[in-house]
């Protein structure tokens, strides 16, 4: 199986490629040689002049580099600040013949990633191929690190909600510009601080436990609570918290977004007030009524319909029930029940306001019914209203 094929079956995934220099051509086709056998997931592009190899950094992908000391152009370090100028964070290993401590400190200094002394013998390209691996592992990890962050960044800093990072103290590390927005603070007013200034004091305990929860894991992911803006304003808010834990469980970071729900609060206590005055009035009227959704399923009636129409049953259990079924149930009280059934339809279809038609029963009695079409926040609507308008017997 040729080297590529070997690559191929393995995957790419963890091909590490790897740009020597080294004006001694032997030196360098026993390094690629060596190195090939050692590790095959190594390619090595080997030069013996620091100008193609320049080059090369420009024209491929290149991993790390591994680099002679002593050449004729420049030596080791000064090749190194060429290659600074063009990538600057690549793995840069000096492999070289030249030993003393001097050069080792300046090449540490320089800001070479490793260090390695040449000897005699095979075994130190096995010590060459490990630490290319591990630079370029390290490196690579580094960089997904790095992405991820700022990954991480976008995320937060484009978030409509307000966003909160704190570390593992509970300490205020970055808030975004929703929630600057919300709370009324400029972030270089509670970073590196806590929560105390947006919460205010009879809610403070509750915070408090929510934060002894979320540190230990024992929940606190979702809360509510009022919070005070810089202005003094008080704002309800919905909190939504993650903890983030490093491998061994430790917690390293808390991110807690949120937003202000008061104004939904407060249509939401208006509406639930609205109800309950329609619901009220519905009730105490004394006609027959029937509210149904475009589906023709009922969102309300009244226990004056159930009374006309002699139906046993809460009103509260009808709720979602389907009404063309409950008229034909009901259909066969009428006089002509097949035109009972014809006119519901007609008066559907048409969505016409139909005022006091008059409907014959089949005991002689007379009911008079009342259409209305109505909206709806999610579509078309229907009420209903009927009343007994039978002539008293004298």
């Amino acid at each position: 199986m040729s080297r590529s094929d070997r690559r191929m079956a393995s995957g790419d995934s963890g091909e590490v490629r790897v740009l020597h220099v080294d004006d001694d051509p032997d030196f360098t086709a026993l390094t690629a040689t060596y190195l090939d056998r050692i590790d095959e997931s190594i390619e090595v592009r080997s030069e013996t002049s620091v100008t193609p190899a320049l080059d090369a950094l420009g024209d491929e992908r290149i991993d790390c580099v591994v680099s002679d000391y002593d050449m004729p152009e420049m030596d080791g370090l000064e090749f190194l600040d060429r290659v600074r100028e063009r990538d600057d964070d690549v793995p840069f290993v000096l492999f070289t013949g030249k030993g003393s401590e001097e050069i080792a400190s300046e090449a540490i200094s320089a800001g070479v990633t490793d260090y390695i002394q040449k000897e005699v013998g095979g075994d130190q390209y096995t010590v060459l191929a490990n630490r290319i691996r591990n630079a370029v592992e390290q490196h690579r990890s580094k960089r997904a690190l790095a992405a991820s962050q700022e990954r991480l960044s976008r995320f937060i800093d484009q978030s409509p909600l307000g966003t909160i990072e704190y570390d593992d103290r509970f300490r205020i590390v970055r808030v975004n510009a929703a929630a600057e927005e919300i709370l009324g603070y400029d972030e270089s007013e509670i970073v590196d601080g806590t929560w105390m200034p947006f919460v205010p004091d009879d809610e403070q305990r509750l915070v408090a436990e929510v934060e002894r929860q979320l540190l230990s894991d024992k929940g606190g992911y979702r809360s509510v609570n009022e919070n005070v803006r810089s202005n003094d304003t008080r704002i309800l808010c919905a909190w939504h918290n993650q903890v983030v834990t490093d491998a061994d469980g430790e917690v390293i970071r808390i991110f807690s977004q949120f937003e202000d729900i008061t104004a939904q609060e407060s249509r939401k206590r208006e509406i639930e007030r609205t109800n309950a005055v329609l619901s009220t009035i519905f009730d105490t009227l004394s006609v027959g009524m029937l509210a149904e959704d475009a589906d023709r399923r009922v969102i309300a009636v009244n226990q004056q319909l159930y009374d006309l129409f002699g139906v046993e049953g809460s009103p509260e259990e009808a709720v979602g029930a389907d009404c063309e079924r409950f008229a034909i149930e009901v259909s066969g009280m009428f006089a002509d029940p097949d035109r009972f059934l014809e006119r519901i339809n007609e008066i559907v279809d048409a969505r016409e306001p139909v005022p006091n038609e008059r409907i014959a029963l089949a005991d002689g009695r007379s009911f008079r019914r009342t259409y209305r079409p109505i909206d709806l926040p999610d579509g078309k609507g229907h009420l209903w209203v009927y009343r007994d308008v039978t002539e008293p017997v004298i």
